[in-house]
């Protein structure tokens, strides 16, 4: 019988094999030190440490829950706040994290991610109580200063917003700071191109020597283009693509969707539209990589990106000739795993193209798909149903919470002030955001009753209400994407300002593509200007309600056969440079 290795040389090796980023190599020895050593919890843990960072999440948990059998740790247990985190689970996060800060009431990453779930559930109170025990143990502790600036975006807490903002600009660069918040706080492209490429760096460490390689073995005369996606439900993405797939031609292309957290409905819906649906919920990252591969694409177009449910960790691997971002994150992702970027000349100018990884593919229109139906004919809906009143001018803004900063609620309240008959509908995003919000209006001489809050309710309602406005209000850094198309599909104007950043151009570029850039101000007193004018001078909305019903340019914008033209010119265009 063999004598067995010491622990403390296949801790030696294993650390070895790590820093030279080999995942697969060193999750084997450490399962043979587990064989020796099985009752060590570190080295389950670690095992599970390695499966979660390659997404097999199911893996991954079930050594944090052995070494949990062996010795009741606060790592382990905060792993597992983690993985309930990742898929939603917040309330066992919650467990699981509160009895990791019962060992170690000053141990950072449990209170952290304690707040993380407690956002998970809207449970703003309790989030900021261990946010703050958190940043009261450090300070500079990046992530929890980071989950803070968030919860003050979302629940419209801007007392102290700008100093943590600029705690986090201090920060840019060191990949904590997720690209998505950073583009709804920062509309330079500079700097958003920094954070999106060190986040990158910092959180997809995936190595060359663990890359999946595509190799071209495509004969068929049909070009083969796949579309990952995590969003084929209600959600925004879905919305927008609904009546895209359909369109395709399937003489010259053939289209596979990989999809993951979809609804049943969409699946049955886009089954009927492409060439096959493959389901990947479920399915870990591995072999999903070789499930993609064995379609040998000529192009893989991801539709989520850096959206949360994303699959950045397999898109790090070569999956098809061609990879190519779309519609799912407005910005660079910071890699280079992506050849391109669908895109247009308004929200990404060619000057920009320096802050991109992504070579830019221009769509000669507009870049954002809309589903292709008129809905201003299908208002049914009353204002009373609604609990608005008869006869106020009514402006809205439907874009969610943390979009809404100081400066553009206080233009919003001035206006107010200079239409004494109008109210401002809003979403009634959480509670905490709209007690703050009615405190603002309050405190500055507006009377809260001036300002309604709309209830969540379903696509279809909300669809049927959002024509009672008379004028969309748009937000400044992270425009209304979706809500703007759904508005411009509503017959209801849209008031926006020209942006710095992909996110805070896309209403522009709707709005140019309809003619309509009179509705896009250069500053806040012409964006002021432009909402008076519409409240008050009949006329001139009649002219642009003209425009967003009738005409060549709203046919076209709902010509979805025309837009998918475009789209295939584009990918034909991107396999063959």
């Amino acid at each position: 019988m063999s004598e067995k290795k010491p622990l403390e040389e296949y801790i030696f090796e294993i650390k070895n094999i790590l820093q030279n980023g080999n995942l697969n190599e060193g999750l084997r020895e450490i399962q043979n030190a587990l064989k020796d050593y099985p009752s060590n919890p570190k080295l389950h843990i670690n095992a599970g440490n390695i499966l979660k960072l390659k997404g097999k999440i199911k893996q991954a948990k079930e050594y944090y829950l052995q070494a949990l059998s062996i010795y009741k740790s606060k790592e382990v247990l905060n792993n597992l706040s983690v993985i309930e985190i990742e898929k939603e689970n917040y309330l066992q996060a919650i467990t699981y994290a509160k009895e990791a800060i019962d060992i170690d009431k000053a141990y950072i990453d449990a209170n952290y991610n304690i707040a993380l779930a407690f956002e998970g559930v809207k449970d703003y109170e309790q989030c900021m109580i261990y946010i703050n025990n958190a940043i009261r143990l450090d300070e500079n502790n990046s992530k929890a200063l980071v989950l803070l600036f968030r919860v003050l975006q979302d629940t419209c807490e801007w007392e102290n917003i700008n100093q943590i903002s600029k705690k986090l600009d201090v920060m840019v660069g060191n990949g904590v700071e997720h690209p998505f918040l950073n583009i709804s706080r920062c509309d330079d492209e500079k700097i958003n191109f920094q954070v999106a490429s060190s986040w990158k760096k910092n959180n997809i460490p995936l190595s060359e020597k663990d890359k999946a390689i595509y190799t071209d073995q495509n004969k068929i005369d049909k070009i083969k283009v796949g579309y990952i996606c995590g969003e084929f439900r209600n959600h925004p993405t879905f919305h927008l693509m609904k009546n895209f797939f359909s369109k395709h031609d399937l003489k010259k292309f053939n289209i596979y969707l990989f999809s993951y957290n979809h609804s049943q409905e969409c699946r049955e819906k886009f089954t009927k539209d492409v060439t096959e649906f493959i389901d990947i919920e479920n399915i870990d990252d591995d072999e999903i990589i070789k499930i993609i591969l064995s379609y040998q694409l000529d192009i893989l177009i991801d539709l989520s990106i850096l959206i949360p449910n994303n699959k950045l960790h397999i898109m790090n691997n070569k999956l098809a000739k061609k990879t190519i971002s779309y519609l799912g994150y407005p910005g660079t992702s910071g890699s280079n795993d992506y050849d391109y970027i669908i895109t247009d000349k308004t929200v990404t100018p060619e000057c920009q193209q320096q802050f991109y990884t992504e070579k830019f593919l221009y769509m000669p229109r507009y870049y954002q798909i809309n589903d292709g139906e008129k809905k201003f004919d299908k208002l049914k809906t009353t204002k009373e149903e609604c609990s608005l009143p008869k006869s106020p001018t009514i402006l809205a803004c439907f874009n969610q919470s943390y979009k809404i900063e100081k400066t553009m609620f206080i233009c919003w309240l001035s206006i107010l002030k200079d239409l004494p008959n109008s109210i401002l509908w809003l979403l009634n995003d959480n509670q905490k955001n709209k007690e703050n919000l009615l405190r603002y209006a309050q405190k500055n001489d507006i009377d809260q009753k001036r300002i309604v809050f709309a209830e969540r309710v379903s696509r279809d309602e909300h669809i049927k209400r959002l024509g009672l406005a008379d004028i969309m209000l748009d937000t400044r850094f992270y425009n209304g994407h979706t809500t703007t198309t759904d508005a411009i599909q509503c017959g209801v104007p849209v008031v926006t300002l020209y942006g710095k950043h992909f996110a805070s151009r896309v209403t522009m570029s709707l709005l140019k593509a309809l003619d309509l850039e009179e509705l896009t101000a250069k500053d806040m007193d012409e964006y002021k200007n432009i909402v008076i004018k519409l409240a008050k001078d009949k006329k001139y909305k009649l002219k642009i309600k003209e425009k967003l019903t009738n005409g060549k340019l709203i046919d076209d914008f709902y010509n979805i056969k025309k837009f998918v033209q475009e789209f295939e010119g584009l990918l034909e265009y991107s396999i063959k440079n």
